[in-house]
């Protein structure tokens, strides 16, 4: 129903929302017949509940039709009441619940948040993706031992807890964050979403598929799992993450720039190689870096006539000494981590717009132990590989003996965004092959 409503809205097919409209009168004449009662268990069966982003497709399909009420009717047939009042509360009760059986069950609360449904909707959403990201989110992006979403704030002790399930992170589960976090950034802003965006993407996303062509298989993961020593399978014709790992790497455009609803402000949320045609203010902006490789990006603005608006800069949470120049003149603008910097002016065609983000070593420690970390170069996650361990890599963490000068520590390989740390060569976890890994390291 969602490709049927996407070739409408996309492609302009009339056939295509008759279809969906078809399908939707089917789906609300069953519904119809089943009593709360009835709706509420099945949703909170583990895996038969999952009916991915029904509620958010009946909830569109609604806005085309609004003299049929019964679709509206039918996309709050999907609430799976009780977890959803707990949600919009703020009580976290996701310990134990099927990852990516949820996640797309408050995508869809979102939707009818936008739809009028009132407001509990969009507090849902919005306390659900903190519940998860904030406080189960691994060095990567990703969420979940298995399928499965693990108690709140354990990290570290997440990685053997589940010896029988030694996966982690299903690639379906990012992919459905990614979605929510976009559609919550529209509402309120938060550079923390496009923060997450860009962590995910350069990090799981591009690591969830190998670096090798195929003319048999997507090559994609099931999992990208984060227990020391484990390996990424690619293949993955079978299960969700199968189809879904091949539309992640459409996002890699998506979100990329952003306009705001008044028409007045041009947020770029990514810094990626990238040409835009806002085609309503006949302004183009070609965007040309080699990021995350290099600190630094340039945009080109191209205007038919002098156009005024603000152009929004998103700043790292990580990056200190981000700057900007326009035509070469370094500009005075408040560039706080973790928010936009603004320049709003008349734009020239040829304006230059120069952006220095200075890269450098960070650790993040996880939530349940300090001394347990990941280390990251700007964006990019580092991996110790395979080749400095050996064949032992299940065994356990890896103790290193790292102080607190990271620049100290850490020498730059020969390769781009490769170091050398107490013995161990560290790599892009976005290096896609089937070598084993460690993200997780233990600090001494």
């Amino acid at each position: 129903m969602a490709g049927l409503l996407d070739a409408h809205r996309l492609a302009g097919s009339t056939r295509a929302l008759e279809i969906a409209a078809a399908m939707g009168d089917w789906v609300a004449a069953r519904l119809a017949e089943l009593p709360r009662e009835s709706l509420d268990r099945m949703w909170g069966i583990y895996i038969a509940g999952e009916y991915g982003g029904m509620n958010e497709s009946m909830a569109t399909l609604a806005g085309h039709f609004p003299d049929k009420p019964e679709y509206r009717t039918a996309a709050k047939a999907f609430d799976n009441t009780a977890l959803l009042a707990a949600t919009a509360a703020g009580e976290d009760r996701l310990d134990g619940k099927h990852a990516n059986q949820h996640i797309p069950q408050f995508t869809g609360y979102l939707r009818m948040y936008e739809s009028g449904e009132g407001r509990d909707y969009f507090t849902a959403a919005e306390n659900f993706w903190d519940m998860v990201v904030a406080h189960r989110g691994y060095a990567h992006g990703g969420t979940g031992v298995g399928e499965i979403l693990r108690a709140r704030d354990v990290i570290a002790g997440s990685l053997y807890q589940y010896p029988d399930d030694p996966n982690h992170a299903e690639t379906c589960c990012v992919y459905n964050l990614l979605k929510l976090a976009r559609n919550l950034f529209f509402h309120t802003g938060d550079a923390k979403y496009m923060e997450y965006y860009e962590l995910a993407m350069v990090n799981q996303i591009l690591a969830s598929r190998r670096d090798a062509d195929s003319t048999e298989s997507p090559e994609v993961t099931y999992f990208v799992p984060v227990r020391p020593g484990r390996r990424r399978d690619y293949g993955n014709i079978g299960t969700c993450c199968g189809g879904t790992g091949m539309e992640n790497h459409t996002k890699h455009q998506d979100s990329v720039y952003f306009v705001a609803a008044d028409g007045k402000s041009l947020y770029v949320n990514l810094y990626t190689n990238s040409t835009l045609d806002w085609t309503a203010r006949g302004v183009t902006v070609e965007q040309s870096t080699d990021y995350p490789f290099e600190g630094a990006s340039r945009l080109t603005i191209g205007v038919r006539r002098r156009s005024r608006f603000a152009l929004k800069l998103r700043v790292p949470a990580w990056c200190d000494g981000f700057a900007v120049a326009v035509n070469g003149e370094t500009q005075q603008i408040d560039a706080a981590p973790g928010t936009y910097a603004t320049l709003n002016r008349t734009w020239r065609d040829g304006d230059t717009v120069d952006i220095t983000l200075p890269l450098r070593l960070r650790t993040k420690a996880a939530i349940d132990a300090p001394d347990v970390q990941s280390v990251y170069y700007g964006p990019t996650l580092l991996a110790i590989r395979h080749e400095a361990v050996g064949d032992d890599l299940e065994s356990g963490l890896i103790d290193l003996s790292i102080g607190d000068d990271l620049e100290a520590a850490f020498e730059p390989a020969d390769e781009p965004l490769h170091f050398t740390a107490d013995g161990y060569t560290f790599a892009p976890l976005h290096l896609a092959d089937d070598a084993p890994y460690h993200l997780y390291w233990r600090r001494r």
